[in-house]
């Protein structure tokens, strides 16, 4: 999206040459921007902070609070995710840390002016220890983290950036919350088979999973790729998959894969991605996940899902039947989300074992 009163870009050309530093075991004071930055070693720690962090709430430990006592951070959603923005803010909130919120989009922000997003960023990193940017444009996350770093030379009180959805490039923190799921359910990454259904081109959420997946290195590891030819993955994806060792397999017809599967990950076919609307409707309908599609699967697969979901996983009806399923687990997807984004702010701002 650009900016109402200058029609340009929002994202700077630094943005696409800047690189974040690699967690490497220290999360303090890093920005959290794509899941390149991670490796085995770091996706183990968060997940041990999340697990603890899931059993202090369950455990009513007043002790959460006093975690981020005194942190405030700054929630700027100039793109639509209502899930996104409230699974940050009671993360922040349950942490004892203060919210500030810009979560109207561009319209009603300083940008709609003809601010540019460095500015606004830089501003905003005055104010608060962490900003979640959520933004339309490719490459605005690392906008974000090039000019904090250089708002951090200037000010006494230096703040980080964690991506919340960085247009259709990434979603970091959504993978982060997929995989620890399936390691949570499963208690290990290593001989799954996990199968990513849908629209795997332009899906960020399906792209990012699949990096983490390769990057934890975990032994004997099938991937399965479902989906229309016209909407595969893209080769580097699948290339750099195949290069840590993982066997990929490539199929538009789920039934090939499904009764071997572990992990089902659905997504939607995505029809505004058409130029054709008849060719949409030629492949939508292979894509559904209904009960019945379900009852092939294996007794202790999971199911998992993004949402918000759509026809993609039928009719109303269909979704209540589906719901009562132990084996689609995307609620406690969701909640899981709150733990794990509670656990990179612990990290990211404080450093210390939850």
């Amino acid at each position: 999206m650009s900016s109402p009163a200058n029609n340009e870009s929002t994202v700077s050309q630094h943005a696409f040459a800047y690189q974040p530093q690699p967690i490497n075991g220290e999360f303090l004071g890093k920005h959290i921007i794509s899941v390149d930055q991670f490796e085995r070693r770091d996706l183990d720690i968060l997940f041990d902070a999340a697990t603890s962090i899931r059993k202090r709430i369950r455990s009513h430990d007043r002790g959460l609070t006093e975690l981020c006592a005194g942190k405030v951070m700054a929630s700027l959603f100039f793109e639509a995710s209502t899930r996104t923005d409230m699974s940050f803010q009671s993360a922040m909130r349950r942490l004892g840390g203060d919210v500030i919120a810009v979560s109207n989009g561009v319209r009603f922000s300083s940008m709609y002016k003809g601010e540019n997003l460095s500015d606004t960023i830089r501003a905003t990193g005055c104010y608060a220890d962490v900003i979640v940017l959520r933004h339309p444009e490719i490459g605005s996350s690392y906008e974000a983290g090039y000019y904090l770093d250089l708002l951090n030379t200037r000010i006494d009180n230096p703040t980080v950036a964690i991506s919340g959805g960085d247009g259709i490039g990434e979603h970091p923190t959504q993978a982060l919350l997929d995989i620890f799921t399936i390691y949570d359910r499963k208690k290990s990454l290593d001989n799954l088979t996990i199968t990513l259904v849908g629209d795997l081109k332009h899906g960020r959420t399906v792209h990012s999973l699949a990096k983490l997946i390769a990057y934890y290195d975990a032994k004997n590891v099938r991937l399965c790729l479902v989906a229309p030819e016209s909407l595969a993955m893209p080769s580097e994806i699948s290339d750099l998959v195949k290069g840590h060792g993982i066997a990929v397999i490539e199929t538009e017809d789920l039934v090939d894969v499904i009764a071997q599967t572990d992990v089902i990950y659905w997504t939607r076919i995505q029809e505004e991605r058409f130029a054709d609307p008849d060719i949409y409707e030629t492949i939508k309908d292979r894509f559904i996940m209904t009960p019945r599609v379900f009852a092939k699967a294996r007794s202790n697969a999971i199911l998992m899902h993004p949402l918000p979901r759509k026809h993609e996983m039928g009719t109303r009806v269909d979704h209540d039947i589906l719901d009562d399923d132990p084996r689609a687990i995307y609620f406690e997807q969701m909640e899981n989300g709150m733990f794990v984004r509670m656990a990179l702010l612990v990290k990211v701002l404080r450093g210390v074992y939850v």
